[in-house]
């Protein structure tokens, strides 16, 4: 993708962004920016079902090594809703504004460090806690370990 992506933000909230007219959001292609401590996800119009994603208790974002796709970095976004299947996605880099930092992620006993945001073209749809972690390689698909 080409597309030089803007974002406009206002502390955590996205105020405006070129996105929803990329090549991106055209592709069906979800997009992660991260800005203040908070990771909002841009969902293109022909995208996903909120609704898998509404029933999480929280986000776990690890990030680690996709062997399978022969990517050296990428990030597992996991919408825990503590069934046996809860919603994943999997993305590049290149579906990032930026990657988080290894200093930047949560510890076990310590409250959430971040909070994730889900926008599709109609603006926020939702906002949930989310713990960042490191792994030595995607998928991991495993809950938070307190």
């Amino acid at each position: 993708m080409n597309d030089l992506l803007s974002f406009k933000n206002d502390g955590t909230e996205l105020v405006a962004t070129n996105y929803w007219q990329s090549e991106y959001a055209a592709g069906g292609y979800v997009y992660l920016t991260i800005n203040a401590g908070c990771f909002r996800l841009l969902i293109p119009p022909r995208g996903l079902s909120l609704e898998d994603m509404r029933e999480a208790s929280v986000v776990l974002i690890t990030r680690a090594p996709w062997p399978e796709m022969n990517k050296h970095d990428a990030l597992e976004i996991l919408f825990e809703d503590n069934s046996d299947a809860p919603f994943c996605l999997h993305i590049v880099p290149e579906q990032a504004d930026s990657m988080p930092a290894e200093r930047d992620r949560d510890r076990p006993g310590q409250p959430p460090k971040w909070t994730f945001a889900v926008y599709t073209e109609q603006g926020k749809q939702f906002e949930l806690p989310v713990r960042y972690r490191l792994a030595k390689k995607l998928p991991c698909l495993k809950p938070w370990a307190e």
